[in-house]
């Protein structure tokens, strides 16, 4: 791997792409001990260099892992898990993403997606939440019990950001403390079994009332003032996709999300217009402030 004798401080550099998948072949004649060993000094290489991480990306290791990841011992899997995460911090695919999640298993049949937390918001002049979402209900929804819930950021406190569905309408909610806060409902008829484009921006004024404006497919659906802005200096940990923080079975959304955003900005009509244009396979070119990608 390193064109040389190895040394974790002194020679720890990458230097044959190829040797690495070499490696994960090699690995499995091995005894799990000797697996386990190469494996966590890899890891650690990996932690050690950008040089490393790039060279891995290159060969497409996340794949080539993904893909072994279910004839592996457990104790090695959790391995696999370590390193995949230092290597999905540097760089994932879609492809990879994909391979990712078609790879996981819900438990009891439910699923959610949670975020590392966040430390702080994204404020500056408002911000924007932009996704693609279909939904695909098992059963009739039951209006008085199924909530499901498009994202959910909040603290421990239970303060923060969440959309969840009422039958077909969207909820919009900011809860500035426990239990008080605003809510906007956006007044468009989402049906099941069709994508929809939804962009719901949180517009900051510091001389007049806040306001929220709400898009789908690119078109202005619903807006209205909202005192949206949330106080607070303690991190968003309680950070969800497809679920509220419960996760419980009426909580989760059942269907299909694309890429979602978060820009740290409130995007005008033109910009969401043209990303409506672009299509659900867009990728952003200027900064943003969080990307995932999911599918229940």
């Amino acid at each position: 791997l390193v064109g040389g004798e190895f040394d974790l401080e002194m020679n720890f550099i990458i230097q044959d792409a190829e040797s690495i998948t070499c490696m994960t072949e090699l690995l499995e004649h091995c005894d799990v001990t000797c697996q386990a060993e190469i494996w966590s000094m890899f890891t650690a290489i990996l932690r050690k260099s950008v040089r490393n991480l790039q060279t891995s990306t290159e060969v497409g290791l996340i794949e080539q892992v993904l893909l072994k990841m279910s004839a592996v011992d457990d104790m090695i899997a959790d391995l696999l898990v370590d390193m995949l995460g230092v290597l999905a911090s540097y760089s994932i695919t879609v492809k990879e993403l994909k391979l990712l999640f078609s790879m996981l298993r819900g438990e009891s049949g439910i699923w959610a997606i949670a975020l590392p937390p966040i430390a702080k918001w994204p404020y500056q002049n408002g911000f924007t939440l932009n996704t693609w979402f279909r939904m695909d209900p098992l059963n009739n929804i039951n209006v008085d019990k199924d909530k499901p819930y498009l994202y959910c950021f909040r603290t421990s406190k239970g303060v923060g950001y969440s959309a969840h569905f009422v039958g077909n309408c969207l909820i919009v909610t900011s809860l500035k403390s426990k239990g008080k806060g605003f809510q906007h409902c956006v007044k468009y008829d989402f049906q099941p079994r069709k994508w929809y484009m939804i962009s719901i921006v949180h517009i900051y004024n510091r001389w007049r009332n806040s306001e929220i404006r709400c898009y789908v497919n690119g078109q202005l659906v619903s807006y209205g003032d909202m005192a949206w802005h949330v106080n607070t200096n303690d991190s968003y940990d309680k950070c969800f996709l497809g679920s509220s923080e419960t996760a419980d079975a009426n909580r989760v959304f059942c269907g299909q999300l694309g890429a979602v955003y978060v820009f740290s900005e409130a995007l005008n009509p033109a910009q969401i217009f043209a990303i409506h244009q672009l299509g659900p396979g867009y990728k952003v070119v200027k900064p943003f402030y969080y990307k995932f990608y999911g599918k229940f």
